[in-house]
């Protein structure tokens, strides 16, 4: 029984994952020459889905699923540089723009 006791946070943090996925998707298609808006939105949505539900279901709590989200903004903040590179997208601009179209205005520029 104790084997599905994160079910129900698994579920919550798929269904999460996968909307701020469809989101940012969403968004990049917009922008992006080659892959329309809903594509971009259906394939970051399962990626969203799919990594917020296991990462949650794995981690079996809401304390270590909130460490494991700030370790991965930690090494996305840290390696900006080589993401941005690869991908042509700044991982800090991005949630700087996500976070103010929120209408929460943060400042995450190293001064």
């Amino acid at each position: 029984m104790a084997y599905n006791s994160g079910t129900g946070l698994a579920s919550l943090a798929g269904v999460i994952g996968g909307g701020i996925g469809a989101y940012l998707g969403y968004n990049q298609g917009l922008v992006t020459e080659g892959i329309s808006p809903v594509q971009g939105a259906l394939i970051m949505g399962a990626i969203g889905l799919v990594v917020g539900s296991a990462g949650a279901f794995i981690l079996k709590s809401v304390m270590q699923f909130i460490v494991y989200i700030i370790m991965f903004a930690l090494l996305a903040y840290i390696f900006r540089g080589q993401i941005e590179a690869l991908t042509g997208v700044n991982p800090v601009t991005a949630v700087e723009v996500t976070l103010g179209n929120f209408g929460l205005n943060v400042d995450l520029s190293p001064d």
